[in-house]
């Protein structure tokens, strides 16, 4: 099959990290293939599935020649995989991430964005609404329109953000908390933020082999994820007063997270 020649320039590069997703990641690419702007390039990064994820991968990849992979021999979990896909060279100047669980709300989400980004005059980020897509659907709308604002609120899933490519900050690895650490660097970085108040992910709550749901996955990294977090947030060097500030918040509440947990651990060994 000779691959599909969707986009000549690509504006948007979209990074879809993948981890035995193949119940979902069809009508992952199906949401994006179906956007009415096509300017786009797809980075799906499969990082060692063991389920039927590869053989769709493959066959995406062969249909369609804005559709790249890169298929992991060594685990590498989300933060790896996104640092892969930040890497991969691309001419678009914005950047986008989904998860392969995910999809976009409807055929428009694209053609939204960038409509937002030429009425703004290129913003360095476009801050994106969701649907958190559980038991019910529900919108969540996200108004912060100032990097100060944004650093600050809870929402900082990367999937929430359209950045410019060449301000897009790599994530730490190997750990559950990758987002937190990213999104304070992102912010950090940032000049211009404006909301774009139409959600555009439908954010898969139903799931149950998502880091964020898979209780087994969680209970197994935790501690070892917060030790990593705390470093992370250690290490990480703020230029601006509010992204310092949340940092050294975080960093004094992941503290308090771990002596919490090893405290509740003594004693159950008592």
């Amino acid at each position: 099959m000779v691959a599909q020649e969707l986009n000549k320039s690509p504006f948007f590069k979209i990074i879809i990290p993948n981890y035995n997703n193949g119940k979902y990641i069809e009508a992952c690419l199906n949401s994006i293939l179906k956007q009415t702007f096509q300017e786009f390039e797809i980075i799906i990064i499969d990082d060692v599935s063991d389920d039927n994820s590869v053989e769709i991968i493959n066959k995406y990849c062969k249909e369609y020649s804005n559709i790249h992979s890169i298929l992991l021999k060594e685990k590498r979990w989300n933060g790896g995989s996104r640092n892969l896909g930040i890497d991969f060279k691309s001419s678009a100047p914005y950047t986008l991430f989904i998860d392969s669980d995910d999809e976009f709300d409807d055929n428009f989400c694209l053609d939204s964005i960038y409509k937002i980004i030429i009425a703004n005059n290129y913003p360095d980020c476009i801050r994106l609404s969701y649907n958190w897509c559980g038991d019910e659907k529900r919108s969540v709308i996200l108004t912060q329109s100032t990097p100060a604002d944004l650093v600050a609120v809870c929402d900082v899933a990367c999937w929430t953000k359209c950045i410019k490519t060449e301000l897009i900050q790599h994530f730490p690895e190997n750990t559950l908390m990758e987002d937190v650490v990213q999104h304070i660097a992102q912010c950090d970085v940032l000049q211009t933020v404006v909301p774009c108040l139409k959600p555009i992910v439908n954010w898969n709550r139903n799931n149950p082999t998502s880091c964020s749901t898979n209780a087994n996955l969680q209970n197994g990294k935790w501690l070892s994820s917060m030790y990593r977090y705390c470093a992370d947030l250690m290490d990480l060097q703020c230029k601006t007063s509010y992204c310092e500030a949340h940092r050294v918040y975080r960093m004094e509440t992941a503290q308090k997270d771990i002596k919490n947990n090893i405290t509740r651990q003594e004693k159950e060994e008592i």
